[in-house]
């Protein structure tokens, strides 16, 4: 089974069905078999992005209780505050925002490159311990990757 980390922007057009990327991060969740890997910023980022629309906002609450409950979905902690200062240091022209920071910490954590992800630009910057690039799952299309991690 694959698993793949869980960025803010995939869940928000999940949720948001006027967003552009909703119909291609639609088809991504509803084809990926496996787990999802993410952090408390990235549930915290979503919930901000959607605050304008109370439901869209608890929309996405309820999806991740859900996905956590089912077993589809699990929340890291990923707590070394210094690494994660210094990945947005070392990011700083993009600029790298805390919630991504935690994700790349992540990957270094679990060696899990593949990302669910809208942001196409930043990840093809941002690399994982090793140099190892990151691989943007909902833009490339699940289907051409069967195992991730």
């Amino acid at each position: 089974m694959a698993s793949a980390l869980l960025d803010t922007g995939a869940v928000v057009a999940l949720i948001n069905r006027g967003d552009k990327h909703h119909a291609s991060a639609a088809r991504w969740f509803s084809e990926f078999r496996g787990t999802l890997l993410t952090t408390d910023a990235v549930i915290a980022e979503t919930a901000y992005v959607l605050a304008d629309r109370v439901a869209h906002q608890l929309a996405a609450l309820e999806w991740f209780e859900r996905m956590s409950r089912g077993g589809l979905l699990r929340v890291e902690s990923v707590s070394d505050h210094g690494k994660i200062g210094g990945i947005i240091e070392r990011y700083q022209d993009l600029p790298c925002d805390y919630a991504d920071a935690t994700l790349i910490a992540l990957a270094d954590q679990t060696g899990i490159v593949g990302v669910a992800t809208i942001d196409q630009r930043d990840f093809s910057v941002y690399r994982a311990k090793g140099k190892r690039s990151f691989l943007n799952l909902i833009p490339r299309g699940f289907a051409k990757v069967t195992a991730v991690g």
